[in-house]
This record gives C-alpha cells, sequence and structure tokens, in this order.
C-alpha cells in the first residue's frame, strides 16, 4: 500500500473488548505500511502512551467505561489521525467534530478497514511531502488587470508539487481535515491542500460558498435538499449543524420557497 522509501505508519490500537481488540491487532499486522505500537484495553493506558510516545495513527473504540474515544482524543493536545469504530450510527456527527478520518461500524470487513487505512495513508503521505516543499507563490495573471473580474471564475490550490487551478463551479464542497482541507470535485476527483479551511473560506467569494458545519464548506448552487441534520448535493450528504442551519437555508432557499398562499 505504501512505497518502500516511505517510513511505516506508527498505529494504536484501542478496544475493551478482547475479541475485538485481538481482530483489529490481526488487521493491522496483515498491512505491510502499518507499525503496531500499542494494543490497549484501557483508554487511559492509550492516553499516557501518546503523550508520551506521539503514534501516526489511533484506530479507537467510542463506546468504553470511563473516557469514551471522543474523550480521549480531545483531551490529547497533539491528537494522531483518528479512525473510530463503534456499534451505533449516532456518534458519526460527533467524529467529523475531532477531524476523524473514518468511522467504521462493527461488525468490521477488512476490506472497509483497508480503504480507511489508505485514506489515512494518503493524509499522512500528502503531509509529510507538503511539509517538505519551501512554500512558493506563483506569478500574478498580468493578463488580467488588478480588480476586473476575469471571464472564468477560478482559483489556485497548491498540492504536492504542483498548483492546480480549480473552477468554483466544479467546487461541490471542501472538508476540513485539521491543517489542511480536502477539495471535492464534481468529477469525482479529490484535492489535498495544506491551508486550513478559515483560510479557504476567506478567500473564496462568500456568495458562492456556504459554511455547513465548522468542518464543511459547500458550494451553494449544488444543494439539492436540506434536512435538520445535512444537506445533500450531488447525491452526497454533508453534515449541517444547527449553528449555521439557519444561515444555510436561508442563503439556498431565499425566496424560491413555494408556499400555500390564503386567498
Amino acid at each position: 500500500m505504501m512505497p518502500a522509501t516511505e517510513p511505516p505508519i506508527t498505529c494504536l490500537v484501542l478496544e475493551d473488548d478482547l475479541l475485538m481488540r485481538d481482530l483489529v491487532g490481526s488487521f493491522v499486522e496483515q498491512v505491510p505500511s502499518l507499525q503496531l505500537v500499542g494494543l490497549h484495553e484501557q483508554p487511559l493506558a492509550a492516553f499516557e502512551q501518546l503523550a508520551r510516545q506521539p503514534a501516526d495513527l489511533l484506530i479507537s473504540d467510542i463506546e468504553m467505561p470511563g473516557l469514551n474515544g471522543l474523550e480521549l482524543v480531545r483531551a490529547l493536545r497533539q491528537p494522531p489521525l483518528v479512525i473510530f469504530m463503534t456499534s451505533h450510527q449516532k456518534y458519526a456527527a460527533q467524529s467529523y467534530e475531532v477531524d476523524a478520518v473514518d468511522y467504521l461500524l462493527k461488525p468490521l470487513a477488512f476490506d472497509r478497514f483497508l480503504r480507511a487505512i489508505d485514506k489515512a495513508r494518503q493524509i499522512l503521505q500528502y503531509r509529510r511531502k507538503a511539509l517538505s516543499i519551501p512554500e512558493q507563490v506563483p506569478a500574478p495573471d498580468e493578463s488580467v488587470p488588478p480588480g476586473s473580474t476575469p471571464a472564468e471564475e477560478y482559483f489556485f490550490i497548491r498540492t504536492e508539487m504542483q498548483f492546480v487551478k480549480l473552477r468554483y463551479n466544479e467546487v461541490v464542497y471542501i472538508e476540513a481535515m485539521r491543517d489542511f482541507t480536502k477539495v471535492y470535485l464534481e468529477d469525482g476527483t479529490v484535492h489535498i491542500t495544506l491551508v486550513n479551511l478559515k483560510n479557504i473560506e476567506s478567500q473564496l467569494p462568500a456568495l458562492l460558498f456556504v459554511r455547513t458545519h465548522r468542518s464543511f464548506l459547500v458550494n451553494a448552487s449544488k444543494i439539492e435538499v436540506i434536512t435538520n441534520q445535512d444537506v445533500k448535493l450531488l447525491k452526497v450528504a454533508v453534515p449541517l449543524s444547527l449553528t449555521f442551519r439557519d444561515a444555510v437555508t436561508e442563503r439556498v432557499v431565499q425566496n424560491r420557497l413555494i408556499t400555500r398562499r390564503s386567498s
């Protein structure tokens, strides 16, 4: 899964159920790019190890006696990437709050586990490359006079060793992943850039993009359905938090809502 030149992904597993802990440990040992550095039953033992010896990835159950998996991640000053395991869908929204890489429902399937690991691998691989490359700024486009609006609305992001041009109307949504973001396009392409969501939001047109959640910025024109929990755009559901619900509804629906008027 990972080039031989890349360092292994150090991985710590936290699970209070013995059978599940052994299963996840066996999954980790089958993946050559993973290096198991801890297999814990108690959240406090995992917390102490991570505080003393940081790991790249934490694979953790959520529901445990005492400190649960979500509370553990929030308590860490520099938490690793996290993949949560649980038997309940109800924790999905909270997992977004701590920028979890993935959310696995029990019983675990090995192929689904591998997809989650591959997400973590891509994030770590990109982060290592991005942090090793000096920041560069492209020369200004002198073909467009300052203050004018270009014929095609677009912006650039820096991803790995190149600058990529993205048009506003091809961006579906943008997801925060701690110190970087993932930009999802209509054609299914995903770009990762080492810029946080707050900075991206401040530099994109406020009339085109709307925040639905602390971790999500969406293209308002792509929203097709708004519920109390999420917005649906191009068959993808993106979380909608209570904080942003009224603003999103007002922005998207505006005066286009057909109502029943009294005669």
